[in-house]
């Protein structure tokens, strides 16, 4: 049992989101309990009004009028109360459960008061019984309130049904043995709900967490595919999906390609070593993330920047500020006294296909070795064709 109990304990943040959904479920029976209950103690109330011709000269006429207006009272106040806990935002559930707990206890109480009273005349438990599978099948009741509730129930009925001077001819051993057997139905009922509720809930958790796990592993993975694991900037891989996406889109948009390389940086590697060298690529790679386009590590120290463009003045905008914000970082070269600096080389144009990109490509890299080939830190245009 103890095991059980265990496989069903929540951590507080699960426990909250466990209250939330099942306030909003349970509180569907609440309501429609409430509303019916409420509707059948006003017809019960007109009804003994009517048969005493509002006389209540009867002792029985007026404790049924006592039990029946209890009843009603019980429901006004607690259709009040959820109408309150339900109007607010966010943090009620808990209260909300302990709300359809209270009356779904106050209701067996009563079932059970005005089933014993009604033995007087009648060997009928069907209130009692009616009520209490009600509540059992249908509202969420913790054991340590279930279990001594319906206990004291029994109790009540068994206890004043001895009490109660009944004729001989009647079968009390068979309403003992009926409403024991009943009650003890319904708790198995209100218990199996209880662990149920929770063992859904924990399933579809662990389903959920599950699902998210893969789709974080999904996204790794796809970013892995996609991103080149050094700088953070997209690969190949992805430069093939990308300009293959372009393609479909059959646009007539022009582009801007540029091939950026690192100014001397197998000297860089030499001086500094090959960990520095990735720092410096990580920093390259940094500054070219906050410029327009978007970026690809191309290869070794080569990066691509591919950038639609509605007029050319954007392509010369960003070849400007391509050198001047590497250089702007400072970091040391290999020359003493000098700072990191780098060359680009760039083509304007349109793309309908990967024969067009390809031609693209090639001019901007013609155009990058004369930036190099003519003193380096600079960007060049390649001349149309």
């Amino acid at each position: 049992m103890m095991e059980k109990l265990k496989e069903l304990a929540m951590n507080p943040a699960h426990e909250i989101l466990f209250r939330e959904k099942t306030a909003k479920t349970t509180g569907k029976y609440f309501w429609a309990a409430n509303i019916f209950v409420l509707l059948f103690q006003i017809y019960n109330i007109l009804y003994t009004l009517f048969y005493t011709d509002f006389q209540l000269k009867s002792q029985a006429s007026r404790v049924y009028m006592v039990l029946y207006g209890a009843m009603l009272l019980i429901c006004i106040l607690t259709a009040v109360c959820g109408w309150i806990l339900t109007a607010g935002r966010k943090g009620k559930s808990a209260k909300l459960l302990h709300l359809y707990t209270a009356f779904g206890c106050l209701l067996l109480i009563w079932s059970a008061c005005i089933t014993l009273y009604d033995q007087r005349v009648s060997s009928n438990i069907s209130v009692y019984m009616t009520t209490a599978v009600y509540i059992a099948g249908l509202l969420y009741i913790r054991p340590r309130i279930s279990v001594p509730v319906f206990i004291f129930c029994e109790a009540i009925l068994l206890a004043g049904i001895l009490q109660l001077d009944l004729a001989p001819s009647r079968d009390i051993y068979g309403f003992c043995v009926n409403s024991v057997g009943l009650t003890l139905v319904a708790l198995f009922i209100s218990l199996y709900r209880w662990a149920s509720l929770r063992k859904d809930f924990l399933n579809h958790l662990e389903m959920e967490e599950k699902n998210e796990m893969i789709t974080r592993q999904s996204e790794r993975l796809n970013y892995l595919a996609n991103h080149d694991p050094l700088t953070g900037l997209w690969n190949r891989n992805y430069l093939s999906e990308w300009t293959d996406r372009f393609f479909s889109e059959n646009s007539r948009r022009q582009i801007a390609v540029f091939v950026i390389d690192i100014d001397h940086f197998k000297e860089y590697n030499d001086t500094f070593g090959h960990v520095e060298g990735d720092e410096c690529l990580k920093k390259v790679a940094g500054v070219l993330q906050e410029l327009e386009g978007i970026h690809f590590r191309y290869g070794g120290e080569e990066f691509l920047c591919l950038l639609e463009i509605t007029d050319e003045t954007q392509a010369k905008h960003l070849a400007d500020r391509l050198c001047s914000q590497i250089e702007q970082q400072k970091i040391p070269s290999s020359k003493p006294g000098r700072y990191l600096t780098v060359s680009a080389g760039y083509a304007v144009g349109t793309m309908k296909n990967d024969l067009e990109f390809r031609r693209l490509l090639h001019g901007a890299d013609d155009a990058l070795y004369w930036a190099k080939n003519n003193g380096r830190n600079q960007t060049a245009r390649c001349a149309p064709r």
